[in-house]
Parts: C-alpha cells; structure tokens; sequence
C-alpha cells in the first residue's frame, strides 16, 4: 500500500478505503479502550495501555480482512475491528494454552460479531448456530470470536477437540442445574453462554424431551438469557427484548424451535406473531 492512499489493495476481490479504517480504529480504541495507534503502514496494538514493550505491527491489508466485508464505520465493522486487535495481541503476547480464555463460542450466522465464514468450525443443523473459538475477556466477561485471521500460522492453538469437550462439559452441568432447581430459564455457564450451551447436544435433548413431543420452543433474545416455558411469556417478548439488547450481546429476535439435533426459527418473521404462533 502506497502512504497516504485512499484505499488499501484488493482483499477477497474487494477494494477498502483506507481512511474509513483508520476511522474504524479511532472509534475502536475511544470506545472500546483497545490500546492501538495508527501509523502510516498500519497500526500498533498492545494487550493493556501499560505494555510500552509489546507492541504488535498490524498491516492495513491485514485489518482490511479482519473486516470480512462490513463497512468500518458500521457497527458490525467497529465490533470486528474491536475483536480482531484484541485476539491479535492476545495471541501475539504467547498466552498459555491453559489459560482458560479460549472457549467454544456459537453465534446466529448473521450476528454483528460473527467474523465470516472461515471462523465456524461447526454448523448445528437448523442452519441458526455455527460454532467457532471464542475469547473471553481479560475481566471474565462474555466471550467473542477469536477470527482465524487473526491467528499466525505459528501460534499456539488450543485443540478444538478439548474446546469441544469443554462444552460437553458445561451442557451436561447446566442440564444438571435445570433437573436439580427447576426452572424454566436457561443462564451461561462455564464461559459459555445460553446460544452456545444450545449448539451441544446433551442440553437440545433435555429441553426436546422434556413435555415428550421431542421439540421445545426456547427463546433466547440475548445471550445472556434463555425461557423454555413460553406459555408465561409475554408474546411480544421475545422481539422487544432482543431489540432493547445491545447489538454485541443480542441473541435471536423470534423463538427458536429446538430438537435433539437441530436448532431452527423461521427465515423472516415477525417476532410477536411467532410468538404467538408458539403459545397456541
């Protein structure tokens, strides 16, 4: 890329205008507090403010990619710049693989933080969830998706086969939880959250199972959240709360119609009247 140009070379046959980049990076470090700064090849990102010493060099192309297609300057576009710098440094500080920070992560395929297409490691049928590596914030908080981009080839992965065992784990505690206190709402559990405890089986099969139909209507209008007993459930509900949820932490807007094996909801509907449709 030559300095001071209006966009950066051709990535995935797309053309991206450098200074809605630099935009997009500005919006991310102000209101993300991720500790990066731009310069002319690209940017320099950090783990915290107070690491002078391990500064990363990211190249404009490379976060061109990380943008997987969306607009810098839209929300989408900010939350993916956001997560890429921060998994790059993350990775670039050589984390220990049993830190615990990286866990499985599903999230609806049109969500604002999914990073595109080569981030899913697996698809639960329904065609609603792909599931992917997720990092947990330094504070613990709700993961978000470690981009395979952002990953050099020579760092240290943790194998998908232990994440994946992981869920397995957190799923069978949370069914244990909803057989031992009732209940009818679902909550995170072990770094995952209600949409990833859904992408894992052994969770499907207790709420399919559970009024003997084999299928359950759940809704999940954040992530943080799940209601598998819709007859107490507002109609409405499930569509405003989505709505009134940030986008980053926004679930699915209409219920989900779960089985043992999939995870499915209408292609385009209106959430009340869906529903609606689930109460009758």
């Amino acid at each position: 890329m030559r300095s001071g140009a209006g966009s950066v070379a051709p990535v995935d046959g797309a053309r991206f205008d450098s200074l809605a980049l630099r935009r997009g990076v500005l919006a991310v470090s102000v209101l993300h507090d991720v500790p990066v700064e731009a310069t002319d090849a690209g940017v320099r990102v950090r783990r915290s403010w107070d690491d002078r010493e391990g500064s990363t060099e990211v190249g404009w192309a490379e976060l061109a990619a990380g943008v997987s297609g969306a607009d810098p300057d839209s929300v989408a576009g900010r939350l993916r710049l956001r997560d890429w710098l921060r998994a790059r440094a993350y990775v670039a500080a050589g984390p220990s693989l049993s830190d615990g920070r990286r866990v499985p992560l599903a999230l609806p395929t049109a969500h604002v933080l999914h990073p595109g297409g080569s981030w899913a490691v697996q698809r639960v049928l329904g065609g609603v969830l792909e599931v992917g590596v997720g990092l947990r914030g330094d504070d613990g908080g709700p993961a978000a998706p470690l981009p395979a981009s952002a990953v050099p080839p020579d760092a240290a992965c943790v194998p998908w086969s232990a994440l994946q065992d992981h869920l397995v784990r957190m799923a069978a505690l949370a069914v244990e939880r909803l057989e031992r206190d009732g209940g009818t709402v679902l909550c995170p559990f072990g770094g995952c959250d209600v949409l990833t405890l859904l992408s894992a089986r052994a969770l499907r099969e207790h709420l399919a199972s559970g009024d003997g139909t084999g299928m359950r209507a759940v809704a999940v209008p954040m992530r943080s959240r799940g209601w598998f007993d819709l007859r107490r459930i507002d109609p409405a509900f499930v569509g405003a709360a989505a709505t009134a949820t940030s986008p980053e932490q926004r679930g699915v807007a209409v219920p989900l119609l779960v089985t043992a094996d999939e995870v499915g909801a209408p292609r385009s509907a209106d959430p009340a009247r869906v529903a609606r449709s689930c109460l009758k």
